[in-house]
């Protein structure tokens, strides 16, 4: 029955499946665990929490160019979000703690931090990319998974 329910969850209007990740922190909302939307809207309301210029100014650090285009969605510019969370027009899918943590009385308080694991409290990782272009060559090489 959990099973069912799983499958049934990650199944979107066109008839595939898409895992359910959160477009604030990045994670994979599984089991149980209530999926929330998020508007564009309230996102923007909360810029000044989950910006790459407030990441930037908090931690002293310049984020690589890659890793900003990596979590970046299109429509909010500068906003450390995951481009892997499923959207629908305005609405992004959202995990209940990051979903509490994005409420208008926290988003209207200027000093306040992003929510507890939100990519923009520290965890900017990012991915490797597939192609890795080194200074002085000439092609570049291209990264390959091995099995």
């Amino acid at each position: 029955m959990k099973a069912i329910k799983q499958a049934i969850r990650t199944k979107r209007p066109n008839g595939t499946h898409q895992a359910i990740v959160c477009v604030v922190c990045d994670r994979v909302i599984i089991g149980e665990e209530k999926v929330c939307n998020i508007s564009t809207e309230r996102l923007e309301e909360n810029q000044h929490r989950i910006s790459v210029d407030v990441y930037e100014e908090f931690y002293r650090k310049t984020l690589h160019p890659l890793l900003v285009e990596q979590y970046s969605v299109e429509g909010l510019d500068r906003l450390l979000l995951s481009p892997r969370a499923y959207r629908e027009g305005d609405n992004f899918e959202c995990c209940q703690s990051c979903n509490s943590g994005m409420q208008p009385s926290k988003a209207k308080k200027k000093g306040s931090k992003p929510p507890k694991y939100a990519i923009a409290n520290g965890f900017v990782i990012g991915h490797f990319p597939s192609v890795i272009q080194i200074p002085g060559e000439v092609e570049p090489r291209r990264i390959v998974p091995i099995i």
